[in-house]
């Protein structure tokens, strides 16, 4: 009996934890676009380094004297950005994914179709692989709605 309703526990805490998952998945709101450019870009971000220093100092009245090296190595940082331009049936979005060491960026075909949503300053992309991707909205221009080219009366 005791194993039963250790059981019966271990069904309820399982079933309620996949509950739990899937109401924690946000629903996005899904639009198709057409990825109009894509750019790389590296921004320098600073150095990291170490420094050690090795020596003896001596005082002489009120001059002193120092006898030492230093070793001291520093290496560039460097962050880089994959940067998106996407056009939506009423906004064109510029947007970029920030590219973390043996990260990818989005498989995107410029001129092609893209599946997106947006949520607040954030852009989320399917890719031609079927991975989501996280991006920051840079920019986001309201498009025009386009006019006959006849002329207009003066």
């Amino acid at each position: 009996m005791e194993r039963i309703r250790s059981i019966l526990v271990g069904v309820f805490l399982t079933s309620s934890l996949v509950c739990a998952t899937s109401a924690a998945e946000k629903q996005r709101d899904w639009q198709t676009g057409k990825v109009l450019d894509s750019q790389r870009s590296r921004y320098f971000a600073g150095t990291v380094g170490s420094a050690n220093t090795n020596g003896t100092a001596q005082a002489n009245g009120n001059n002193g004297t120092y006898q030492g090296n230093t070793n001291s190595s520093q290496q560039a940082v460097y962050r880089v950005y994959e940067t998106f331009l996407i056009e939506a049936e009423t906004h064109t979005y510029l947007a970029q994914e920030r590219l973390r060491r043996r990260s990818k960026p989005a498989n995107l075909t410029v001129n092609g179709p893209v599946k997106f949503a947006v949520e607040k300053r954030k852009l989320f992309v399917i890719d031609e692989d079927g991975k989501e991707h996280e991006m920051e909205i840079v920019k986001k221009v309201l498009r025009q709605p386009t006019e006959d080219k006849k002329p207009r009366p003066y």
